[in-house]
């Protein structure tokens, strides 16, 4: 099966100084991907292009996010979601945080 496009977006939040970037794709399911989903979400600082969030799913983690902050090591959080959906709004909701603490 070849991975079929769900969802594709990509747009420029708070006033140009950051880029989302959406995809899901459904996939053959495997060891790596058991519902047949593949997710990445990703925030990133639209000058230079650093990643400042990403969500995305495998296993052994499924949904996990990884947040790496200046000075600090790459971190992994597992997150308690059951569908893409559910880890799409938790992303939105993390990002929405960091632009408000990047404002203040």
């Amino acid at each position: 099966m070849k991975a079929i496009l769900l969802i594709s977006k990509e747009f420029v939040l708070a006033d140009g100084k950051f880029v989302v970037t959406i995809a899901v794709y459904e996939v053959e399911k495997s060891k790596k991907f058991p519902e047949g989903i593949k997710a990445k979400f990703l925030l990133q600082d639209s000058e230079g292009g650093t990643a400042r969030l990403l969500v995305d799913n495998h296993q052994p983690f499924g949904f996990h996010m990884h947040t790496k902050l200046p000075h600090d090591k790459d971190h992994r959080e597992t997150l308690d979601v059951k569908d893409h959906e559910e880890a799409l709004a938790f992303f939105m909701t993390e990002v929405e945080r960091i632009i408000k603490n990047e404002e203040n």
